[in-house]
């Protein structure tokens, strides 16, 4: 009888124990842009425009942004930047490369502002998150994918909780044709953000160890009954 207690005393605390435990849930998390557009050296814009376009025209360049309200995700171990193809233009394939950017999110929001040379240069320059190449033909309606690396990754959880925006820019000799991606752009698309996170949970205290507990009741219950009889 003693050494029965002595069990139901450990598993009870094992039970407690385990009733505090962390527990890690992977889950893929699709993100629609809270804002998107371009910026240029040179033309005006509006706020509600929601076109891409990412460019060298007639001498002009066009920088994309893409902003992302974060929320709380943590815990980010991937993440892909998937944007609709729409129209490209000059050389068969673009070199694409997509950057942090440290204008806040309310500045990018400000559209009409344009044209804004700091703003421009600030989304093709600063940390790399990728650079892919693109073709300029193909499907319209078809979603492109771009991975991005372990710096967006790493900048990504630590914007947590705020906005997170990333700028597009053409790469290479771009000479005097006309190049872009994603021409007449928009149109209701917006572009996503995917991500595979580690989401913690944490059980309410007792949770597991109060089932255990029970169990362990129940068999108490079960050998005392067992003590009043016979067979």
């Amino acid at each position: 009888m003693k050494n029965f207690y002595k069990l139901a005393m450990t598993a009870a605390i094992v039970g407690f124990g385990l009733g505090t435990l962390n527990v890690a849930q992977a889950a893929t998390v699709s993100l629609s842009s809270s804002n998107q557009g371009w910026w240029n050296t040179r033309d005006t814009n509006n706020n509600l425009n929601d076109n891409y376009i990412t460019a060298n025209v007639t001498g002009n360049g066009y920088r994309s942004f893409f902003t992302f309200d974060l929320g709380a995700l943590a815990g980010v171990s991937s993440a892909t930047l998937q944007v609709q193809r729409f129209e490209g233009s000059g050389d068969p394939i673009q070199t694409l490369g997509l950057f942090d950017v440290s204008t806040s999110a309310d500045v990018l929001s400000q559209k009409v502002n344009n044209p804004d040379i700091d703003i421009y240069n600030d989304l093709g320059s600063g940390k790399n998150y990728g650079t892919f190449k693109v073709s300029t033909s193909g499907d319209q309606n078809e979603i492109l994918s771009f991975v991005l690396n372990s710096d967006a990754i790493a900048d990504i959880n630590a914007n947590s909780g705020q906005f997170f925006s990333i700028g597009g820019a053409l790469l290479g000799d771009l000479g005097i044709v006309d190049q872009y991606l994603f021409g007449f752009s928009g149109l209701g698309s917006s572009a996503t953000l995917v991500v595979d996170t580690d989401i913690t949970t944490v059980p309410e205290p007792g949770t597991l160890g109060g089932a255990v507990l029970v169990g362990i009741t129940g068999l108490c219950l079960k050998r005392k009954r067992k003590a009043f009889q016979t067979v």
